[in-house]
């Protein structure tokens, strides 16, 4: 694939290459993460933080390193379970300043990726809303199994905790404590199982939880009644 830097009538530094044909996450495969957040930050602020990917680390919970190898290319090296680490080099394959940035991993990732993220101005105001779009597909045997106990079960909330540690840095200049987070983050996944739980008891034992709500009121109209007297 042959990669060239060229500068638009703004100025701004574009690339333009012939693809090959390799594509990171096929249209077809892969798992999808779709998540937002409002940064009360202008959007150059923002986008001027996300852009320096060596930054990236300072709020992404499992990413340990991002190197810059130069404008378009860099190395990710992301924690998994028990120590191990998953790596791959991506590259820029679009940008606009202060709107977007496109990527996808580089043929022999250990994890194929690509996506986008968005900084659009919010309406009447000087924050930012940063949207992250992005697939990708875990390797397989033991390493994806390591990357899907990291990310796949959730990888949504993994996101969505990512983008709220970004705005508490931009907004405060710090990241919420790990140990807070983690717990939180604990607390919501067994809240949510408990949820998922329940319906699946509702739905498979209508009747006995309709009977059990009947005896509940029953009991609790004589205890008033009792009480009244």
């Amino acid at each position: 694939m042959e990669a060239r830097t060229n500068t638009n009538k703004d100025g701004m530094k574009t690339s333009k290459r012939q693809f090959s044909r390799h594509v990171s996450v096929p249209s077809d495969e892969g798992i999808r993460v779709d998540k937002a957040v409002t940064i009360e930050k202008p959007v150059n602020e923002v986008y001027a933080f996300w852009r320096d990917l060596e930054n990236l680390p300072r709020f992404m919970r499992h990413v340990k390193s991002v190197t810059r190898k130069d404008d378009l290319h860099s190395h990710w090296v992301v924690k998994t379970v028990g120590g191990k680490t998953v790596e791959w080099d991506a590259e820029i394959i679009e940008q606009r300043e202060n709107e977007m940035v496109s990527w996808r991993s580089a043929p022999g990732a250990d994890v194929d990726n690509a996506g986008s993220v968005w900084f659009t101005p919010v309406p009447g105001g000087s924050g930012t809303i940063v949207r992250v779009e992005m697939k990708y597909v875990p390797p397989a045997g033991s390493a994806g199994a390591a990357v899907a106990k990291v990310f796949g079960r959730d990888a949504e909330s993994e996101i969505e905790d990512d983008l709220q540690r970004l705005k508490s840095l931009l907004e405060t200049g710090k990241v919420p404590e790990e140990e807070g987070s983690e717990r939180w983050r604990r607390i919501t996944e067994t809240t949510r199982r408990a949820a998922h739980a329940t319906d699946d008891y509702v739905h498979d034992n209508p009747w006995l939880v309709i009977a059990s709500v009947t005896v509940t009121c029953f009991v609790a109209g004589v205890l008033i009644a009792r009480a009244g007297d």
